[in-house]
């Protein structure tokens, strides 16, 4: 299975990115994904997409890979307006990868913060028909351990930011053993050179995170000339 996956940088959508998503879909890749920030978490002076958006942009192409959001913050909005703008349109995508998390400061300051609990949206969502109808795949983003004993809970997938290998390896070895829906842990990596080939585990999912500074078409012919071939 291929389990090769990318997320999209900030200005992807500026100029011609009808052009980039072609060339995505000419690669051999699982998921594309997209993030959740009001500021371009690299360069600030550079525009950034808003998640909705940017989905429905792919959702209109026939395409060759799924798409996703790594991850989508459930405290960045009120519960009602969480669920019925973004959380239930999004699980009305077949095959939709639904990456969330409760976010943190690294990137951007979270100004207003909602007191969502997200065991109980993860209930929510769970409980939604197009979630088993649509075969969504729900991720915990996060490297908490209440975070991953949520995730082991309801038999979700869960993410991983960069760091420690050692750990991922650790993370990925107890949730083997726990029958999730689809893919157990997914990895975030800046290093385009990283094939995940010393890491046995079939489901085990790497996502190439793309930068601002350097160019798409460079940074896809690098994953793919080191990774996917």
């Amino acid at each position: 299975m291929n389990n090769y996956s990318i997320l999209l940088n900030g200005s992807f959508f500026e100029g011609e990115y009808q052009k980039k998503i072609n060339k995505l879909n000419n690669i051999e890749i699982k998921t594309v994904y997209v993030f959740d920030h009001s500021i371009n978490p690299e360069i600030k002076k550079l525009p950034v997409y808003k998640i909705m958006d940017a989905l429905s942009k792919l959702d209109k192409y026939e395409r060759n890979f799924k798409i996703g959001s790594m991850v989508l913050n459930v405290r960045k909005r009120e519960i009602n307006e969480l669920m019925e703008n973004y959380l239930n349109p999004l699980m009305e995508i077949k095959n939709f990868n639904l990456g969330i998390g409760i976010g943190d400061d690294k990137y951007e300051i979270q100004k207003d913060i909602y007191d969502n609990n997200i065991e109980e949206v993860i209930k929510k969502i769970i409980a939604n028909k197009n979630y088993e109808e649509n075969n969504v795949n729900l991720v915990i983003g996060g490297s908490s351990q209440k975070l991953n004993a949520l995730a082991l809970k309801y038999g979700l997938g869960t993410n991983q930011w960069e760091g420690d290998i050692i750990n991922l390896l650790k993370k990925i070895k107890v949730h083997s053993k726990v029958k999730s829906k689809e893919l157990n842990v997914s990895y975030c990596t800046k290093d385009l050179s990283f094939d995940g080939k010393t890491i046995s585990q079939e489901s085990f999912e790497i996502i190439y995170v793309l930068s601002e500074k350097k160019s798409f078409n460079k940074q896809i012919d690098e994953i793919e000339k080191q990774c996917l071939n």
